[in-house]
């Protein structure tokens, strides 16, 4: 009997590839801050870098919810849709505007708006783990309905006086400390905590809870999971309404980072989470990915905007830059894979 081995230098090749996989991400992050500090004297700053954390929260906040199906080989594509709505239909609530005929107390609001969430997230969840329509397929269903009603609670029109503990997630300040090199206080935005604490919170349950591993390993093979004895209708289920949580916290943060509650503040916020996940690393068919992947993705993406907008590129230039980032990207996680 005759075998073949492999020839070492595809062995080498295998390894290589393996580790542009594992590290690639942040060694494009950490190229990003290496050439555009080298272009702008002001991008290194740390006024500028908190600025970059505040500019990337909600992407980030609706990545890390989002993470949770794509690692699970699912998707959802109803995530800014589902942001809009809840933060309108909290906001309708605490300022008794339009559809509501009284203003209720801001916690019941926002309780009531996380409870929406749940909601439409399971539904999407049921009809897909229950009758085996595709995420993609259920979730964009949910985005037309979100969409929806968005413009029924809002009849179509921004929801302003909106109260001040309402707006404290997304526009407060929780630290100030006087900075010699910015001659002035830096402030640390309660938008930038919030997501931090969620990523942190995201991180432990995927690393070391049961329900993680789950996540994992249906990822990674779904019928090998069933055979495991692992609940894997109630997992997909779960994986969907905790990404329509996080929209719905996404958007009660968004009523305070514009000041406003908008029919349009969803706009744009569908592929840049998702892109985010990618480009952190994730196995876009399941089964790998993590946290501090995604918080990396989503450093990119802001660090990328922020240092074009220094050097005063046009957004045009920015999207052509992002897309050549992401297809980049995408091609060396397959290759590697």
């Amino acid at each position: 009997m005759v075998t073949r081995s492999i020839p070492d230098d595809l062995r080498r090749l295998d390894v290589d590839l393996a580790t542009l996989g594992r590290y690639g991400p942040i060694i494009g992050l950490v190229g990003l801050y290496v050439v555009f500090t080298a272009l702008n004297s002001r991008f290194l700053t740390l006024g500028n870098q908190v600025n970059v954390l505040r500019q990337v929260s909600i992407i980030g906040i609706l990545a890390v919810g989002v993470t949770f199906p794509i690692i699970c080989a699912e998707i959802d594509l109803s995530i800014a849709e589902m942001m809009e709505f809840t933060g309108l239909f909290v906001a309708a609530l605490a300022t008794g505007s339009v559809v509501v005929s009284s203003a209720y107390p801001v916690p019941v609001a926002i309780a009531a708006g996380i409870l929406m969430g749940v909601v439409l997230g399971g539904i999407s969840g049921v009809v897909t783990s229950r009758y085996g329509v595709p995420s993609f397929m259920s979730t964009l269903a949910m985005l037309f309905l979100a969409q929806g009603f968005a413009l029924i609670v809002s009849n179509a029109r921004p929801i302003t006086g909106l109260p001040e503990n309402l707006q404290w997630f997304g526009g407060a300040t929780v630290f100030r400390h006087y900075v010699a090199e910015l001659d002035g206080t830096l402030q640390i935005p309660a938008i930038v905590l919030v997501f931090l604490t969620l990523l942190v919170v995201s991180q432990f349950v995927l690393s070391y809870t049961r329900f993680g591993l789950y996540v994992y390993a249906i990822g990674g093979n779904r019928e090998a999971a069933e055979r495991m004895g692992i609940n894997v209708p109630l997992v997909r289920l779960s994986v969907i309404v905790i990404s329509a949580v996080f929209a719905a916290a996404a958007g009660v943060v968004m009523l305070g980072r514009i000041g406003i509650g908008s029919p349009t503040m969803g706009q744009g916020l569908l592929l840049p989470p998702i892109a985010a996940v990618i480009l952190g690393g994730a196995n876009l068919f399941g089964g790998s990915g993590n946290m501090v992947g995604t918080l990396v993705g989503v450093l990119i993406l802001g660090v990328l905007q922020n240092g074009l907008n220094l050097m005063g590129v046009d957004p045009a230039g920015q999207s052509v830059a992002q897309g050549i980032v992401l297809m980049l990207a995408v091609l060396a996680n397959v290759v590697a894979r």
